[in-house]
């Protein structure tokens, strides 16, 4: 299957999924990769991948000269990755089981062009903090969060980091639902989307 076009915004349904892995909704992945202020060539790296909907967009805005790196602790979400990285037919996103921090920790300093982090399991502060000096200079990180406590988290682990920058957005979502006497909206979970330029 390939997406035709230049605009990220992949729907839901053309990926492969499994209710147990949370996948980034298309308007939410939208905001986040226009935050990411991607390029052809850069080194990507998307941290908690789920399904992989960030990976896969993400792939094609860096080209075939770029290069994703989906990284994920739980099994079901890298099968999943692997399969909508096929299903995409892209060759340009390495699809790693790995714990995040263990991840980064073999990535050295000042060498990634962008970083989203989309699930920390609870280590949301060490892993921004490794994150970031992972960073080139003038590049960002992208942080989506569902919970209060882990926006607080993000934002306290970049205290005293130096940032160009750190933007706070928050996404709420309702979309269209058909009912037989007209349309309903229906919201979806509001996503915080914490955005920082090292």
């Amino acid at each position: 299957m390939a997406w035709d076009y230049k605009t990220p915004g992949i729907p839901e349904e053309l990926f492969i999924r499994d209710e147990s892995v949370p996948i980034t909704k298309e308007e939410v992945r939208v905001i986040a990769l226009s935050k990411a202020r991607l390029r052809e060539g850069y080194r990507v790296i998307d941290l908690g991948c789920g399904t992989g909907s960030i990976s896969i967009e993400a792939a094609l805005q860096v080209g075939r000269d770029g290069k994703v790196y989906a990284v994920d602790r739980d099994a079901t979400a890298v099968m999943l990755t692997k399969e909508n990285v096929k299903r995409f037919d892209l060759s340009n996103v390495e699809v790693i089981h790995s714990d995040g921090r263990e991840f980064m920790n073999g990535i050295p300093d000042d060498s990634v062009d962008a970083i989203f982090i989309g699930g920390a399991g609870g280590e949301i502060y060490d892993m921004v903090k490794l994150s970031y000096g992972k960073l080139k200079q003038d590049r960002r990180m992208v942080i989506d969060t569902i919970l209060i406590e882990s926006m607080y988290s993000a934002l306290d682990a970049l205290k005293g980091l130096g940032t160009k920058g750190i933007d706070i957005t928050e996404v709420i979502v309702a979309k269209g639902k058909r009912l037989s006497i007209g349309t309903m909206l229906t919201a979806r979970n509001p996503v915080l989307i914490i955005t920082v330029e090292k």
